[in-house]
């Protein structure tokens, strides 16, 4: 990535030595990150490859979300099973800074790769592991998955989505996962800096049910007078819903009721997705500021904000109606960019809604240089969302394109000091894979 600060070159994490054994979405999205920053980042992957490799895949072993996640990394292709294949893992851990692994609680530690195993190799290495529930959770060996946890947390119904059946709708990109990914990153760099004084490594824990609970803050969160006002109430209303086998529809009414309180009205009004000319529009008008503002675009008198606002006002239900009524057709006369030029304006925050398959050809992504262009080794140019942050003097950058499975197999080995004669032995013996065509580099 070319940067103004043309002396600086490297990353913040140069020099920084990860090894990620993961699959899916959680630990491959952390590792992601690290690579961004600078970090080399391992793939440690089985003979057949992590699993998202083939998961909506159009091109064999090259699944495009697969690529997204795995960017920068290279691929080393090890048998976790075999003696042989554990000890790699090992010596690769000697010279390593980071293990990361999101695999179920205990599996790394039958393969070899657990916590006290690997810290009496390299005491200064931080070990990151992902799990479920949580590794002091008594459901810490359940088998966990992002649509079960965005469930088991609350998420979903916080959403407030409902289906044709009155099922609640769990998001389509798997957020607990990110959230956990994400999570786990920040404890790396947390630890990575801490070790700068210790000079020890320590264990990072993070977990998707803890990534899901704060996405959601506010709800889960148990506050003594506020409660006892909305959040008491509402459990006791929802208990007895339960207790008469009451609907989720009834449920998510019920939360929306009482959560949304005296802005209920008002809400509907200034918050969400509108229909207009030719598209749709979001506000997202959530300061008594920036609600002001959502009412002088949208022609709403101060008494009928008091109205609204107010779900005890007698007339609240009435008027409500009348000028939700009103404003869709204010809205439908309008275009996408009208209303735009007359929300900015007034200072409202607004939005269209946008798809995202298109967003890589947005104007403002691209003069922001949200996107970057890449080369993969088997599927060609591709353009790819850019780190997560940007930093001014040690920039972060993608490094390179997804690698195909194995392909830095007899690089990372040569350079641990393996000979020619030892890694073509592991080959024939089905230890470890190379792939032997070009890489992204």
């Amino acid at each position: 990535m070319q940067t103004k600060y043309d002396n600086v070159i490297m990353g913040p994490l140069h020099g920084i030595r990860v090894l990620e054994l993961t699959q899916a979405v959680a630990g491959p999205s952390c590792g992601r990150i690290l690579a961004e920053m600078g970090a080399e980042v391992l793939k440690i992957e089985s003979l057949e490859g992590d699993p998202y490799r083939n998961t909506n895949t159009v091109v064999p072993n090259e699944g495009k979300r697969f690529q997204s996640l795995n960017l920068g990394k290279k691929s080393i292709s090890i048998d976790l099973k075999h003696p042989d294949g554990q000890q790699l893992v090992h010596d690769l851990a000697i010279d390593s800074d980071v293990l990361l692994t999101n695999f179920r609680f205990g599996v790394p530690e039958r393969l070899g790769f657990g916590y006290e195993q690997i810290q009496s190799i390299n005491p200064r290495l931080i070990y990151a592991r992902i799990t479920g529930f949580g590794s002091k959770s008594s459901q810490v060996d359940r088998p966990a998955s992002d649509p079960m946890m965005q469930s088991y947390s609350g998420l979903t119904v916080n959403g407030g989505k409902l289906n044709e059946e009155g099922l609640p709708i769990l998001a389509n990109n798997t957020i607990a996962d990110y959230s956990a990914g994400m999570g786990a990153a920040i404890g790396i760099l947390g630890a990575l800096l801490a070790r700068t004084h210790t000079n020890t490594g320590q264990l990072v824990d993070a977990s998707l049910l803890r990534g899901a609970l704060v996405l959601q803050d506010t709800a889960v969160m148990r506050e003594p007078t506020y409660d006892a006002e909305v959040r008491d109430v509402l459990a006791d209303e929802i208990k007895k819903l339960k207790q008469r086998s009451g609907s989720f529809s009834e449920v998510n009414d019920l939360r929306e009721s009482i959560n949304r309180g005296g802005i209920a009205g008002i809400g509907k009004l200034i918050a969400g997705p509108r229909q207009v000319k030719d598209g749709v529009m979001t506000l997202g008008a959530l300061t008594p500021a920036n609600r002001a503002a959502a009412a002088r675009a949208l022609e709403v008198t101060p008494d009928e904000i008091v109205i609204l606002s107010d779900k005890a006002h007698p007339d609240h239900e009435e008027q409500m109606e009348k000028i939700l009524e009103r404003t869709k057709l204010l809205f439908a006369s309008r275009t996408v960019d009208e209303w735009t030029e007359i929300f900015n304006r007034e200072g409202c925050p607004s939005a269209p809604v946008n798809i995202p398959e298109l967003m890589s050809e947005d104007p403002i992504v691209q003069e922001a240089d949200h996107m970057v262009e890449l080369v993969h080794a088997v599927t060609g140019p591709q353009r790819v969302v850019a780190p997560l942050v940007d930093l001014s003097h040690t920039p972060t950058k993608i490094q390179h394109a997804a690698t195909p499975l194995g392909s830095y197999t007899r690089q990372v080995l040569t350079q641990l000091g393996k000979s020619d004669e030892e890694i073509s032995r592991l080959i024939d013996a089905k230890i470890i894979t190379e792939y032997l065509g070009p890489t992204s580099d």
